[in-house]
């Protein structure tokens, strides 16, 4: 097949790049070129550069083309899903855009295990500190409006799939290292309320297997699909799991949610610094997805080793928030010094 892809050198794109030339498909990826390319050189692989949201560049880079698959993994906001639409309608026999779990998460009215059909629940009230992002999954939601408003199955076949926190090798985001960082270092964690909230993963490995399964099945026209681990776990689980891995006894400090969205070290310019602190259970279906491409999720205990190497021997940085590891450690002694007042 010949296939543009929209952002195709990040960390799912690149992964979903990599395997469609692994199997013999014709890749163009069209890239602002900002993002170190770690894509292999390849006969398949074609690299065109420019700005998504210049309507010339995108043109320039279809040109004539008619292409087989169109994957957009770079739109956030529904003027890009439109000049998508401008640029690509009648030129590709299936376009795939990559979604978000957020898109759910930014209501209240959902309930769990969460379906695809799920996805217009009415809004919440504002929450800054949403931890799957209210901005990005409202924006996300108006990009699939926009698209699925463009759905034609023989002008604009649309597919979507919605993963969650996407771990593995190379995550820049590096949410489960700053939880490995710390277990290592062998002191008390700190974490937020009371752990219990159940969330799913899943591993960058099986997101890109599944973008390039859609290509597979017919029945994945005009569909979206949750893309997740089948395994749940809670924070609290997924720590003292994390703990065996590493080889390292682990001692949770639990600290009142509205106690930690006090402290200085919660947060970041970007929002909330401690990843997988849900504040709600967050469990997808993903009946949808097994039952139309067949998909398996990898399990924790084979990927996460993967990705502990990776950090350990080719990450080279802190995590997140770990330059203010002493601010923690000193808040938990003097939590625990609180608590042992009170029970005097």
């Amino acid at each position: 097949m010949n296939i543009l892809v929209i952002g195709g050198t990040g960390f799912i794109s690149g992964s979903t790049v990599k395997i469609l030339l692994e199997k013999e498909h014709h890749v163009t990826v069209f890239t602002r070129g900002k993002s170190k390319n770690m894509l292999p050189e390849h006969p398949n692989l074609r690299m065109v550069y420019g700005d998504r949201n210049r309507i010339s560049d995108l043109a320039g880079a279809v040109g004539y083309r008619i292409y087989d698959a169109v994957y957009d993994f770079v739109a956030y906001l529904p003027r890009e899903s439109e000049l998508a639409i401008r640029v690509l309608r009648g030129k590709t026999k299936r376009f795939i855009h990559c979604s978000t779990v957020s898109v759910y998460m930014v209501s209240n009215e959902i309930q769990c295990p969460i379906t695809e059909d799920q996805a217009n629940a009415p809004l919440m009230p504002f929450q800054p500190r949403n931890p799957f992002g209210m901005d990005y999954g409202i924006l996300k939601r108006q990009c699939e409006d926009v698209l699925w408003r463009a759905h034609d199955e023989k002008q604009f076949p649309v597919s979507m799939l919605r993963p969650p926190f996407v771990s593995g090798p190379g995550d820049p985001g590096a949410r489960d290292y700053f939880w490995i960082e710390r277990i290592r270092d062998g002191h008390p964690i700190l974490v937020p309320g009371n752990g219990d909230f159940v969330f799913q993963q899943v591993y960058v490995q099986d997101v890109a297997k599944a973008f390039v399964s859609l290509l597979e099945y017919e029945a994945s026209i005009g569909q979206a699909y949750n893309v997740a681990a089948e395994e749940i776990f809670s924070l609290n689980d997924y720590l003292k799991l994390l703990g065996r891995l590493l080889e390292r006894n682990v001692e949770l400090v639990h600290v009142p949610q509205d106690v930690f969205d006090g402290l200085p070290i919660s947060t970041n310019p970007f929002g909330d610094v401690f990843p997988f602190n849900t504040r709600r259970k967050a469990v997808f279906s993903l009946l949808k997805i097994k039952k139309d491409l067949h998909y398996i999720s990898t399990p924790f205990k084979e990927w996460l080793p993967l990705t502990i190497d990776w950090y350990l021997n080719d990450f080279g940085k802190h995590s997140t928030g770990y330059d203010r590891r002493d601010q923690e450690l000193d808040f938990i002694q003097k939590w625990r010094r609180a608590q042992s007042e009170c029970v005097k």
